[in-house]
């Protein structure tokens, strides 16, 4: 059979994990760009972030969620039911991304709870590249096959280096659902260029920030916009909780907030393709983890 002749298979796929197994890496080469943020600490998603694979007669919508966690303040709150949502709403078919270590109790309840979910469940253990004991797979497998008792795809993958991953789109395709497109066939994401902005100056404050200032910032992007003959204007806001925490962002003479906005202009240029003018502003919102009217305000921007 052609791929012409091929029904169309459509569907929503759920990458899942703890914090830093490596699902916005695992996203953004199954879509051969860079969609989702990348850096080595841990919980650098916030929201669900929807990308767009179109091959013929295949649309797969992928949904980068949070890591799972257990919530302890309104932001993790909202965390929580990003990944909730992602899993038990949206989903057709969920791809739980491991690290390669032996189950842990806090892996074990993962497992009871996606097994309950009653979707089709891939098992996928990332970073292989890492193991220099092959057997330690074998012991991972048999392990989830203990705890899950429904019938599920076990593989192996390094999502950094790529390896495993052709195999695994293909596998994944084959239990979509017969459907036709959901999105324009020409689409990649449903976001806005102003989220992806946000996202880049985010990444960028990972890269240059340690300990907790990365956690405690959050980011609005108040305007943006694009000028005839002119530099695209984008301002964006940091909020931060305290005023320590904004002395270090700024630095000593703004220094710091210097080097931020030239690194995020780059980025945001080299993804645009085109020339930007930005401003960064610094403010302090004491404790807006816990203020759940603000989160709301600013995951609605996007």
């Amino acid at each position: 059979m052609s791929s012409s002749d091929a029904p169309f298979r459509c569907g929503y796929v759920a990458i899942v994990g703890w914090p830093n197994v490596g699902k916005s890496t695992l996203l953004n080469a199954l879509l051969g760009v860079k969609l989702s943020i990348v850096t080595p600490k841990p919980q650098t998603t916030r929201q669900s972030i929807l990308g767009i694979l179109n091959e013929p007669q295949v649309q797969l919508i992928f949904l980068d969620t949070p890591g799972w966690l257990d919530a302890h303040n309104p932001y993790e709150t909202f965390l929580k039911k990003s990944v909730h949502r992602s899993v038990y709403d949206d989903a057709d078919l969920i791809v739980w991304l491991m690290d390669p270590k032996i189950p842990e109790e806090k892996d074990k309840l993962l497992a009871k709870k996606l097994a309950g979910i009653n979707k089709p469940l891939f098992v996928i253990v990332n970073k292989c590249d890492l193991l220099n004991k092959s057997d330690i797979i074998a012991s991972i497998n048999q392990e989830i096959n203990s705890l899950i008792s429904s019938e599920f795809h076990f593989g192996v993958i390094s999502a950094k280096t790529k390896k495993g991953i052709s195999e695994l789109k293909k596998k994944v395709i084959s239990a979509l659902p017969v459907s036709p497109p959901y999105f324009p066939t020409d689409q990649l994401t449903d976001r806005w260029e102003r989220f992806y902005v946000s996202e880049l100056l985010r990444e960028a404050i990972f890269k240059q920030y340690h300990d907790e200032i990365p956690h405690a910032c959050a980011i609005s992007i108040e305007e943006f916009r694009e000028r005839e003959g002119q530099k695209d204007f984008i301002k964006a806001t940091i909020f931060v909780e305290t005023e320590s925490q904004k002395g270090i962002l700024i630095g000593q003479k703004a220094r710091s907030l210097r080097q931020l906005g030239q690194a995020t202009r780059e980025e945001i240029e080299k993804t645009l393709g085109r020339e930007i003018y930005l401003e960064i502003n610094v403010k302090v919102k004491k404790a807006w983890r816990k203020d759940a009217e603000f989160i709301k305000t600013l995951f609605q921007e996007y």
